[in-house]
């Protein structure tokens, strides 16, 4: 087998190793260098500095046409296996491998599209897993090959849900790249659901929702962007919620919500929401680093009593 990796995202580092290790990719595809924050610096891929490290030969185009089918055909390779890639594959360009394949982080056919890993924390599903499917004209709707399934406890973060899918993926796809030949690929069965760009703005945190459903998207927008609300004119920054959203939710006593009603030592900043508590156990005041609530308090103590409102509300 003789693979094209086409990935950018640091989720896909693993499978690239495990891959390459084995003497399978003959090249990787990833997306161009980007602008680093104060625009002066071009920022390669997790992807393409480890493809580097490897001597493996590296192609990155903004758009994959003509010259990347012409770039790729003399690579003789003839599977495509796509793992946060980025970019959609025409017809012309899948045309040029015998198996074309992607690896996608949810049970197919839920929360097909660019976040998979978000939504399924911001709705608060119990379960989710891995899918190898066949690369379809539109996106993520290919047969699939095989299915991980990913008990979740109700705690997960965007970024542990992601190091957890990552570090099982490459044992996942091998296995499925050893029988590849003899297994039958089946439709998605099941309602498809589909996910959005998650944008800046998803972090203003509305405390008149309900307490399960502010600590699921407090875990999903972290480690970016990161949930966020005012408390008067200040930004705060809100990065985890104590225990998990499968638990019981103290019913609040009608405070306002938003209001910080204590400190718990334990567990955090009390906070009222719609229709019950929930605990920040880390937050970042602007130019600050960011700290455990306890140490947040003994720099702020006239918090207690403050209401954490949105931006829009502002």
């Amino acid at each position: 087998m003789r693979i094209l990796y086409a990935a950018s995202g640091e989720i896909a580092l693993p499978l690239l190793k495990a891959l390459d290790d084995r003497g399978l990719v003959v090249a990787v595809l990833t997306s161009p260098d980007k602008r680093g924050k104060r625009g002066s610096e071009l920022i390669p891929s997790p992807i393409k500095r480890e493809a580097l490290l490897r001597s493996l030969p590296v192609f990155e185009f903004e758009s994959l046409k003509r010259e990347a089918r012409e770039a790729i055909i003399p690579l003789k390779a003839d599977t495509l296996l796509s793992f946060c890639y980025g970019k959609i594959f025409g017809p012309k360009f899948l045309s040029l491998f015998e198996r074309k394949l992607n690896v996608h982080p949810s049970l197919l056919p839920k929360y097909r599209g660019v976040s998979p890993i978000y939504t399924v924390i911001k709705e608060g599903d119990s379960l989710t897993g891995i899918s190898l499917q066949n690369i379809d004209l539109k996106v993520d709707e290919g047969d699939i090959y095989s299915q991980m399934e990913l008990p979740l406890n109700g705690e997960e973060t965007t970024e542990s849900l992601t190091e957890r899918v990552s570090a099982l993926s490459p044992d996942f796809v091998l296995d499925a790249l050893k029988e590849i030949e003899s297994i039958i690929p089946f439709s998605q069965i099941g309602e498809a659901t589909y996910t959005q760009i998650v944008e800046k703005e998803d972090g203003d945190v509305d405390f008149n929702l309900s307490a399960k459903t502010i600590h699921q998207r407090i875990r999903a927008l972290y480690p970016w962007p990161r949930a966020y609300a005012y408390l008067g004119d200040e930004k705060l920054i809100l990065s985890s919620v104590y225990g998990s959203s499968f638990d019981e939710f103290e019913k609040t006593s009608g405070e306002e919500p938003g209001k910080i009603i204590a400190l718990d030592k334990e567990k955090g900043l009390k906070v009222a929401t719609g229709d019950g508590y929930i605990y920040i156990t880390r937050l970042q005041a602007p130019f600050k680093k960011e700290m455990d609530a306890k140490s947040f308090y003994n720099g702020n103590r006239g918090i207690i009593g403050g209401v954490l409102k949105r931006g829009k509300e502002l």
